[in-house]
């Protein structure tokens, strides 16, 4: 159930990533942040009413403040050094950057959990990242001749690297917490979470008075709106779910086939070309999760 969980949360990201392309042209990354995380507090509220959830459940405050700092950290951190990255490295290099998620939450989950996942799911994890590195690697005939390509900027890559860390830190700390308490209450207390820690930030920015004009209602909002409803509402839940009813490395492993997922998604709908080279890295994809949804 877990790695079904893993799985359909992958392919909603992927999803709302393809949405996300189009919302973007119209939110700068902090006001679509803004919105899409006070959206899906909303939508996990409301479905918490409809399915009667309490939201003070009869539960010791020690669970209150891990999901909260797992909230902190995950949503609240983890995106402002995300966004970072992507404005100084680019959504390809990102990417590639993205792949520390999945080793971030192996080692942590190691240390902190001490789960073990053995050589099938070694060699799984392994597939799965050969896969996403070749998926997003520069095809040798775009390099051309002549023409001197610039590194990558050092402060990008910190700030993806810590993004990375601090979105595996935050999930695997709450993994425990997770066996204790419904899962739509604990996304619910991430997510205000997160939002709770987004205010301080965005009081203190300079340019805070263009994230309120760009969050007034616009034809921008049916746009971020089905993304929010797939990536941060639906794929959250599911991620959440992933973790509690399997191992936090299985999980993660999982999970990072939303680059795949996206490959796929894009050909289907972007009638972007489906190169050999994406072709293996879906190959190999689909080779690493068999081996680690099967690793006993």
């Amino acid at each position: 159930m877990g790695s079904a969980f893993a799985l359909a949360c992958a392919f909603f990201w992927a999803f709302a990533v393809i949405l996300f392309k189009k919302a973007g042209e119209s939110f700068s990354p902090i006001a679509l942040n803004i919105y899409k995380s006070v959206v899906a507090m909303a939508l996990i509220g409301l479905t918490m009413l409809v399915m009667g959830i309490p939201f003070f459940p009869d539960v010791v405050p020690r669970v209150w403040w891990i999901l909260g700092l797992s909230g902190l950290l995950g949503i609240t951190l983890a995106d402002i050094f995300y966004f970072s990255a992507l404005n100084h490295l680019g959504a390809g290099m990102v990417a590639v950057v993205e792949c520390l998620y999945l080793p971030s939450v192996l080692g942590f989950s190691y240390i902190l959990l001490g789960e073990r996942i053995g050589i099938l799911g070694i060699i799984g994890s392994g597939l799965v990242l050969c896969a996403i590195l070749v998926g997003a690697a520069v095809p040798l005939n775009d390099l051309k001749p002549g023409i001197i390509r610039k590194g990558p900027n050092l402060w990008g890559l910190w700030a993806g690297c810590l993004a990375m860390m601090f979105v595996a830190l935050g999930i695997v700390i709450a993994k425990n917490v997770l066996d204790q308490v419904d899962v739509f209450w604990a996304t619910f207390i991430r997510v205000t979470a997160g939002v709770i820690g987004l205010v301080p930030v965005v009081l203190c920015h300079p340019e805070r008075m263009r994230f309120v004009r760009e969050l007034k209602f616009s034809k921008a909002w049916f746009n971020a709106l089905p993304a929010t409803v797939s990536g941060n509402y639906i794929a959250l839940v599911l991620w959440m779910a992933g973790m509690k009813y399997t191992t936090a490395s299985r999980a993660a492993i999982l999970n990072q086939m939303s680059t795949i997922f996206l490959f796929i998604l894009a050909t289907v709908w972007l009638k972007e070309k489906m190169t050999a080279q994406r072709l293996a890295a879906i190959v190999l994809a689909v080779a690493g999760a068999y081996l680690v949804i099967f690793n006993s």
